[in-house]
């Protein structure tokens, strides 16, 4: 039986905005009953795709429906263009466009009245389910998937993981081995086309570092040390 009796204390803790007016409390929207609140894995997601420039301290303007609307739709632009940079049989090309355009229109509908959570949800997780391999309903791997990185983003990726410091310590590091290696091969008349292939060079870089090498040893009356 109620008592009448209300644990304000606990019932604000859970609420996510509280307004004092004149009369008091004038509107308390409990958190767990809101669908468009303060989210920042959402703001995280965006940064994934657009980086923090644009969208950085955004995840209180998720409580805004017309905000969330707007975000999505950005997203599924920014997804569909990247979609079109990447090689893909006809048929993943033709369902993927579909799930998208089935993800557009189910994100042009958010607003306060109307619910299309799972519907965002479902295109979400058809697409995921088509993008590693899953199709034809039948539960097995139909498609083959790699994902690789460039030389490029793999020192963008490990310059992000260890920190600019660390990691420009290590280049530094490398580019000295380099040198030692190449300054030792030449040393045991290994033939620099050779030299560039063991070690990844072209000619003209061997050239340069061997250019580069003699001018540190006259510059420093000492020989460049071995590699061990």
């Amino acid at each position: 039986m109620f008592s009448g009796k209300i644990d304000i204390a606990n019932f604000i803790e859970q609420t996510e905005k509280v307004e004092i007016g004149k009369e008091g409390i004038i509107m308390l929207r409990d958190e767990r009953f809101n669908r468009f609140k303060h989210n920042l894995s959402l703001e995280y997601a965006m940064w994934d795709l657009f980086g923090p420039k644009h969208y950085g301290g955004m995840a209180g303007g998720f409580r805004d429906a017309s905000y969330c609307r707007e975000v999505l739709l950005k997203a599924v632009r920014r997804i569909r263009n990247r979609f079109s940079e990447i090689p893909m049989d006809e048929r993943l090309t033709q369902n993927v466009g579909s799930i998208l355009d089935s993800l557009e229109a189910n994100a042009k509908k958010i607003s306060e009245d109307r619910n299309t959570d799972w519907n965002i949800i479902t295109d979400f997780l058809h697409l995921v389910i088509h993008l590693i391999g899953y199709d034809l309903l039948d539960g097995k791997v139909h498609r083959n998937v790699i994902f690789f990185q460039n030389l490029g983003q793999e020192q963008e990726d490990w310059k992000w993981q260890i920190g600019d410091r660390e990691y420009y310590d290590h280049l530094r590091l490398e580019e000295k081995r380099r040198y030692m290696l190449v300054n030792q091969l030449m040393k045991n008349n290994v033939p620099k086309y050779q030299i560039a292939k063991l070690l990844g060079l072209s000619i003209k870089r061997v050239n340069q570092i061997m250019l580069e090498s003699r001018k540190i040893e006259m510059e420093n009356g000492k020989t460049i040390p071995k590699f061990e």
